[in-house]
Parts: structure tokens; sequence; C-alpha cells
């Protein structure tokens, strides 16, 4: 075993910077609205050196619901609930073009 190999530095995007990737989960409530006041408060989250994602998971309509309705009508319903969340959050991040931002919209279940 090579002992040097296993004490190597994180690998940098640019020398002396880490590249630092943060999951930004987002539901539209007051806790969103909380976790951006504190990302606008800490400027040292808000480098050049970040790469954001930015994810909201629509709940999924009951599947017996889901039936009821066709695919671009529920595809629209779901993009609809994503876009009114992440309109204000695109918004906070357009203030900063320096920083990579990816926004990404899945469907999943709730908790039972």
């Amino acid at each position: 075993m090579n002992i040097a190999r296993l004490a190597r530095p994180a690998k940098r995007s640019r020398p002396g910077r880490v590249t630092m990737k943060i999951l930004v989960a987002v539901d539209g409530s007051e806790y969103t609205k909380r976790m951006l006041g504190y990302l606008a408060a800490h400027d040292e989250w808000l480098g050049s050196s970040q790469v954001f994602t930015v994810l909201h998971v629509a709940s999924a309509v009951p599947p017996r619901a889901a039936t009821a309705v066709d695919w671009a009508t529920l595809q629209a319903y779901y993009d609809d609930q994503s876009a009114k969340v992440l309109k204000p959050i695109r918004a906070f991040f357009a203030q900063r073009p320096d920083l990579k931002v990816t926004f990404l919209s899945k469907v999943g279940e709730g908790p039972n």
C-alpha cells in the first residue's frame, strides 16, 4: 500500500481552492426561506468555488387519481408545482451570476 498516495489533498478546481458541491433541497416552506437568509448572510458559502444543485421534489398525485387524467396534464401539474417553489430560489441565485447553479425538479412520494 502506498501511504503517500492516500495522503494526497482533495482535488482542486483552481490552485488553492477546493470545489464544494452543495445540495440545496427546497420545498417553499418557511425553512427554505430561512436557509436562503442564512446563505445570504454568509458570503463564504456563496463563493465561486462552490457548485450548487437546487432540488425540488413535487409530491406525487395518488396513483388512482393519476389514472383519471392524461400524462400531459399530470406533467403540467408537476411542472407548475415546481415552478412555484423554484421561482424565488432562481431570483435569489440570479443576484449572483458568478455562481454555478443547477436546478432539478423530480416527482416523489411523501411519507405515508
